[in-house]
């Protein structure tokens, strides 16, 4: 049930930037220094879906309520203005934070709504089990507030939805890794970092001999010939890195003519040891050698 209510938001906020009743907004950019963040341990009601739609305008919040009963939420006066049910949406048209929230921006109040408190005046604006709308607690007004919250009423209960502030701002620094061929060099062997998201090491090899690779858990894994480069696809290392060819009848794949050979490697992410190390062993002399390199922090431009 989850995962279909789960595909069903999915298609709402794909529709976010199209509807002209309540997704009029929505963008791909975020505004801000600051993006909001939803808790996941705190969607503890089932029935409830909700996500955060930040856009250059400002952030906008999607929330769907599949329960029995209804749903409220709940203004800076903890009083209902939007109630969200299975036949529909309403809106409490004399609560100020009903104006307020339709637009990212400032917008003025009708004549006959006030911040005083007002009767409820509940019109239905939605046929739809779910709506979004623009909510000023969800920007970050004071630089030490560290979280958000949104107060909600699932039929008269509080449930309420909460986060916490994302910085978006880089790091003062980056840490770049580095190989070093030279401090324990091993014959006919180049290896080179490839920055990405995902680290990766490119292997050359031009020996005469066969060249093995040892995964993390030192099984060999990946083997490097003239003839070009082949996968231990029964080593764990090989089947982590979620590959083809996986579960081959065959133990030794051949994975290309060259032999040069390009994997990501978590033995590159940077922790608590000074270098990093990944062994080969090479059968012209018998030994088990490491390529290796370290981390340098570099500041961002």
């Amino acid at each position: 049930m989850i995962k279909t209510l789960t595909t069903v938001l999915a298609f709402f906020l794909a529709s976010f930037v199209i509807s002209s009743n309540v997704y009029a907004h929505g963008a791909s950019a975020v505004a801000g220094e600051w993006l909001p963040v939803i808790d996941e341990q705190g969607k503890s009601e089932a029935a409830i879906l909700s996500q955060i739609q930040s856009s250059p305008l400002g952030n906008e919040i999607l929330v769907q309520y599949e329960g029995e009963g209804k749903l409220e939420v709940l203004g800076d006066d903890n009083e209902p203005f939007i109630r969200i049910t299975k036949s529909g949406v309403y809106a409490n048209w004399d609560h100020p934070m009903w104006f307020k929230v339709q637009t990212a921006g400032p917008r003025p109040l009708p004549e006959w709504v006030t911040d005083q408190k007002l009767e409820s005046k509940w019109t239905q604006v939605s046929e739809r089990n779910y709506y979004g709308w623009y909510d000023k607690r969800l920007e970050k007004t004071d630089e030490h507030a560290e979280r958000w919250n949104i107060a909600l009423a699932v039929n008269g209960q509080r449930q309420d939805l909460s986060g916490y502030f994302k910085s978006l701002t880089p790091p003062s620094k980056r840490t770049l890794v580095t190989v070093d061929n030279k401090a324990a060099p091993i014959a006919d062997l180049t290896a080179m970092v490839i920055p990405g998201p995902e680290r990766a090491i490119r292997v050359s090899y031009q020996g005469d001999h066969h060249m093995v690779v040892l995964d993390e858990y030192d099984e060999p894994m990946l083997r490097f010939s003239p003839k070009g480069v082949e996968a231990n696809t029964q080593s764990k290392g090989w089947k982590q890195l979620g590959r083809s060819p996986v579960d081959s009848d065959a133990k030794w794949v051949k994975l290309s003519t060259q032999a040069a050979y390009t994997w990501p490697d978590s033995r590159l992410d940077k922790d608590e040891q000074e270098k990093w190390k990944i062994p080969v062993f090479c059968h012209q002399d018998k030994k088990v050698k490491f390529i290796q390199g370290g981390w340098v922090e570099i500041a961002r431009l």
